[in-house]
Parts: C-alpha cells; structure tokens; sequence
C-alpha cells in the first residue's frame, strides 16, 4: 500500500519553524526605527511576541555592491493592540526599503492581508547577481507565509519572490513568483494520492529586451503517483521557462510549469 502524500505541502512550515533559529539577517534597531520613522509608525518596535510589539517580520542585509547600503523589509502589525492574535482584522503594513546612514533613501509601502492560508511568517533577503543591465541590479525579499496549507485544496504555493528595482525614491517590483509550488492531479484514492511539486531557481540570461537582462525560471518538478498495484513510483523532470522584460515587469504565472495534460 503507498503511503499518503498529504504531508509534502507541511513541508514549508517545518522549514519555516527550524528558520527562525537563524538570525543571520537580523534587523539592527538602528534600521527598524529609520523605517518606522519613513513609515509613520510609532510603538513598541519589538517582536510582536512581545505584548505591544508591533514587528511581525524583519530581515535586513547589506547590498553587495554598496556596502554602505542596507535591503530592509518589515512588516509591522499595527491593528492588533490590546488584542488576542486571532482577532485581528488580518492587515500588515509591510515596508521594503533602503537605508543609508540611518536613513531610508528608496522604498515601497504595501499591506498583506492575512487569511485563513496566508500568514506572516518571515522574509529572506536575496541578494543573487541579478545585473539586469549596466546600471541596474535587482534585489529580491522572499516573503514565507506562516500559515498552514490544507490537506484538502488542490493547489499551493510558498516562498514568494519579489525583485525590486530602484528608481529614485522610489522601489519598483519587477517579479513577483513563487520558489514552491505543488498540485493534486485528478481524484485521490483512498490509500494514496497523486500529486506533484516543484522547486524553483532563477538565472539571469544573456540576452535582454527592452533594455534589461532576460531572466530564466526553472521548475525542479517531483511527481508522486500510485500505480495500479499501489506502490509509490517518483517522477523527475526540469522545465524551464525564459522571462523578458516588457518594460513594466518580468511577469509568469502560478502553476505555468504544469503540463495540461495532467
């Protein structure tokens, strides 16, 4: 008999629990309160665990080619005071940005709306080669969500990548995918289940449109699925996908890796 495949979506939140231990990405308080400041936010600028703290998520990391520059991304919990976790109205104001000498110098307000499959978790700053032309290297911020992935939906995802780009003042996002993603193919048995995941990784091309570097998307796919005498057999393959720039965005959708005739 095969042994169900329910728990290969739990995966993302193991990881996510065994993550915080590592704190190599920490935000200093130097950073935490030049953000706050940007943002307009006042409080307690602790962990959220702490009562009265308002950060959900931080991670900082200083840019590669500009040592005096640090990538913060933060999100701040500022509609829970005075209230248990689970009553929150669920918004987040999350906030990327650059600071220099104790000051943000480019950045991006946004909110995350937490729902029953998506909660802050924690963030990661990506700070691969990605030179996208002679003057221009993006960043990225992958976001995890600390929310649970139901046994029972169809289809998932975890670990959203965002690439930003500055421009002025201002961050501009030109990617935004997902590094894990996983679907249920057709109708599980009662013993077992036919399901099939894949892990993504981003290189940046050689060719370029409209000015900035093509960038490709590789699908690292694992497919599950019980035979007829119900014993587990794995499938591997590697699809990948190139992205050019339309002069707005990178673009790619969820699930583009998946076979329709699955």
């Amino acid at each position: 008999m095969c042994k169900p495949l329910w728990f290969l979506p739990f995966f993302a939140i193991a990881f996510t629990q065994l993550a915080h231990a590592d704190n190599d990405q920490d935000c200093d308080s130097e950073i935490v309160e030049a953000v706050a400041r940007w943002a307009g936010i006042d409080g307690k600028l602790v962990s959220w665990n702490e009562e009265g703290g308002l950060i959900a998520a931080a991670a900082c990391k200083t840019m590669p080619n500009a040592p005096g520059t640090t990538i913060a991304a933060i999100a701040f919990d500022t509609n829970s005071e005075g209230r248990f976790r689970w009553e929150i109205d669920g918004r987040k104001m999350e906030v990327i940005a650059l600071v220099e000498a104790g000051k943000v110098v480019a950045a991006n307000r946004s909110t995350i709306v937490e729902d029953a499959a998506l909660n802050v978790g924690y963030y990661r700053i990506d700070t691969a080669r990605y030179i996208l032309s002679k003057d221009v290297r993006a960043f990225g911020v992958v976001f995890y969500s600390g929310g649970s992935i139901s046994r029972t939906v169809d289809a998932g995802f975890e670990k959203k990548l965002t690439l930003w780009i500055r421009e002025g003042e201002h961050l501009r996002a030109i990617l935004d995918t997902y590094l894990y993603e996983f679907i249920r193919i057709g109708r599980p048995s009662y013993h077992c289940e036919r399901i099939a995941r894949a892990d993504m990784t981003i290189g940046v091309e050689k060719t370029s449109s409209h000015g900035f570097a093509d960038l490709s998307i590789t699908a690292h796919v694992e497919e599950y699925v019980c035979g007829e005498d119900e014993r587990d057999s794995l499938t591997e393959s590697t699809i990948r996908k190139v992205l050019k720039y339309d002069g707005k965005s990178y673009g790619v959708g969820f699930l583009w890796w998946h076979p329709e005739e699955w």
